[in-house]
C-alpha cells in the first residue's frame, strides 16, 4: 500500500510542474555536461551544450554544431 501511496504522490507532484512548463513554453532536459536539469525553449527537435554552459537549440536533426565549431558540444538528453 505504501508504494502504491508513493507512486500516485509523484504523479500528483508531475502535474502541476508540466503544467508549469507548459505555460512558460520550455521542456525539461538533462545537461550530461553538468550533470543537472535544465529547461530549454519548447518546440526545438534537439539542443546541445559546452562546456561554458551555452546552449544551442535546433528544428533539424541533422544540424551538429562541433562540425562548424572548435568548441566540443554535447546533445542535451530530452527528459
Amino acid at each position: 500500500m505504501m508504494q502504491s501511496y508513493e507512486e500516485r504522490q509523484k504523479v500528483y507532484d508531475r502535474v502541476p510542474e508540466n503544467f508549469s512548463q507548459h505555460i512558460r513554453g520550455v521542456d525539461e532536459d538533462y545537461d550530461s555536461v553538468s550533470e543537472r536539469r535544465v529547461e530549454l525553449p519548447a518546440g526545438y527537435h534537439q539542443a546541445w551544450t559546452n562546456a561554458l554552459g551555452e546552449y544551442i537549440v535546433s528544428e533539424s536533426a541533422d544540424f551538429n554544431p562541433t562540425i562548424s565549431s572548435n568548441q566540443n558540444w554535447r546533445k542535451v538528453e530530452r527528459r
